[in-house]
């Protein structure tokens, strides 16, 4: 989910974004902290200062990291993939039960 509003994005930026989505691992922020986070990493970035995530980016990235909701895009996901399953193997468990 990329929050930096651009149509084209620098590659800094890029490595940036996914560098504290990583870190994130599933996890969410509001939309303010993530871009402040994207934005002081890119920086680092750019000024070759390591590591990009230091210890006091990481701190306020805990504080305001959430676990995802439960509505997230990973959860419809992955709900969808299993009700797709579940159709899938309805006619063979049909056949089971008919013959059975």
């Amino acid at each position: 989910m990329s929050i930096i509003g651009r149509d084209t994005m620098s590659l800094s930026l890029f490595a940036a974004e996914t560098l504290v989505l990583d870190y994130l691992n599933g996890r969410v922020m509001p939309c303010a902290l993530h871009r402040a986070a994207v934005l002081a990493a890119e920086t680092r970035l750019v000024n070759g200062l390591v590591p990009v995530l230091d210890e006091t980016l990481r701190a306020k990235i805990e504080e305001g990291a959430t676990a995802p909701p439960t509505w997230s895009p990973e959860s419809i996901l992955r709900a969808v993939r299993e009700s797709r399953a579940n159709l899938r193997m309805a006619p063979q468990r049909m056949r089971t039960l008919q013959s059975g």
